[in-house]
């Protein structure tokens, strides 16, 4: 009695006592922001706080049709079912058994019994294999699987909000561009009017050649410019197409309508750097980190014995009517072990392995980290600096539009010249083109800055946290 109470307990802690091998993972703490924040929520749907239906529609058709997110949501598919592959090996295996053999024995045999005999053999059976788990491999192997997993469902994130990000910036500067075409169609055609009046001044002797060439060629230049913001439109909605998986031409049709840059966003003061441990790139190389790190244990575990218990049970008959009968019965159960000799340092080596993959991710990480800092605080300043520059260049605008009325009303008294109104003309011009340029790189910077700070943030829970 004592004997099988012993037994059963042996067999209890090979099932139930199994530990780990891996290494304690201390993962390096990411720089913490001065105030403390409660945790906020990545904002998924993001770009739409721009409020332009055009911008969302172009997104929504991006994430469908997309390759890249297809081929990212296959490799996420492929870790799911390598972890299921690694959590089934933990189980036990049940195979059924039958076999049908007909057989003689030889008559040259070193026994003399039986030989020459001719009989068949019927069998059927069922037989359970169980790897005991009590060094960790199996479950080792499992959890580096699940990191895995969640490091291609993180790497796809990345791959979204790139898509995203590489959208909305295609179409600021196809709104840019058609808004520096708006104004160049009507300075153009601006130009084109006082041209015909010099030219009329001209042949009346009232001017000289010099001031009516230099409105045509005012003209000429706008043109010329308009011609090639044409063609850098046109190259533009072919790279957008691309972008969101539809041919040119069926994106041509859907964007009848211009396209408009929308209002700058109000960035709120003290956005938590906290905020990037949501990036998805951090995610992804925190849980390689993992992974890595489980690995060493399935290594460390070749070290000690391979523990297995088998057992079958089946019918064994010469004659198949006699298969069901209590008398064919046969069984066997029994442990199984395994244990490494001498195998010249390739478990030894094999860890070491592991354990260089470790540290490799772990300066992958750290380099993942600095790199987020790095990409936020440029991202604000980027936006900051396009902020104050935008103000200066409205002041500018305006102060040229005044210019502009006062010289055109001093050219038509006669107490000033054509050439201050051509300058004045200029400086709208190229000022009213650079209020444009800086709207477009301060909404793109804004959109690289949720990206950097892994999609956002809920302006909700911002407000509460604030």
């Amino acid at each position: 009695m004592t004997r099988s109470i012993t037994l059963l307990s042996f067999v209890t802690i090979l099932f139930l006592g199994g530990c780990s091998l891996k290494p304690e993972l201390n993962v390096p703490q990411m720089e913490q922001p001065k105030s403390a924040q409660e945790a906020l929520h990545v904002n998924k749907e993001w770009w739409k706080q721009f409020n332009d239906a055009k911008l969302n529609a172009l997104v929504d058709e991006a994430l469908l049709g997309s390759d890249d997110l297809k081929l990212s949501a296959l490799k996420v598919l492929k870790a799911r079912q390598t972890y299921g592959l690694n959590t089934a090996n933990e189980l036990p295996t049940l195979n059924a058994n039958a076999s049908n053999t007909r057989q003689k024995t030889s008559d040259e045999a070193y026994s003399t019994k039986n030989k020459g005999a001719e009989y068949s053999d019927f069998a059927m059976s069922g037989t359970l294999s169980y790897e005991i788990d009590f060094w960790g491999r199996l479950s080792n192997q499992s959890e580096s699987s699940w990191s895995l997993y969640l490091a291609t469902q993180a790497a796809r994130e990345t791959v979204r909000n790139t898509l995203i990000h590489d959208v909305i910036s295609a179409y600021f500067n196809l709104a840019s561009l058609q808004a520096r075409m708006r104004v160049l169609e009507q300075t153009a055609q601006a130009y084109k009017e006082s041209y015909e009046f010099r030219s009329k001044q001209q042949k009346a002797g009232t001017i000289s050649d010099l001031l009516a060439n230099q409105a045509l060629a005012q003209y000429n230049n706008a043109k010329a410019s308009q011609n090639s913001l044409m063609e850098s439109f046109a190259l533009q909605k072919s790279a957008l197409a691309i972008l969101v998986g539809k041919s040119p031409q069926a994106l041509f049709e859907e964007l009848k309508t211009d396209a408009t840059l929308p209002s700058a966003l109000a960035i709120p003061q003290g956005v938590p750097s906290s905020l990037m441990e949501n990036r998805p790139d951090i995610k992804e190389s925190l849980e390689n980190l993992k992974s890595k790190n489980a690995l060493i244990g399935v290594e460390k575990a070749a070290y000690f014995p391979t523990i297995s218990l088998t057992g079958s049970y089946g019918q064994q008959s010469d004659d198949l009517g006699n298969i069901l009968k209590s008398s064919a019965n046969r069984w066997s159960l029994g442990p199984s072990l395994s244990v490494p000799i001498f195998d010249f340092g390739r478990i030894k080596q094999r860890v070491s392995i592991s354990e260089t993959d470790l540290q490799s991710s772990l300066v992958s990480y750290e380099q993942t980290v600095k790199k987020a800092y790095k990409e936020v605080h440029d991202a604000l300043a980027k936006e900051n600096l396009a902020q104050s520059r935008l103000v200066f260049q409205q002041e500018e605008l305006k102060a040229y539009q005044k210019v502009l009325d006062l010289s055109t009303k001093r050219f038509n008294q006669g107490v000033a010249n054509q050439l201050e109104v051509l300058d004045a003309q200029k400086g709208v011009l190229s000022s009213s083109l650079s209020v444009i340029a800086t709207k477009q790189a301060l909404l793109t910077d804004q959109a690289e800055l949720f990206k950097a700070l892994g999609g956002g943030w809920n302006e909700a829970e911002l407000l509460h946290v604030n």
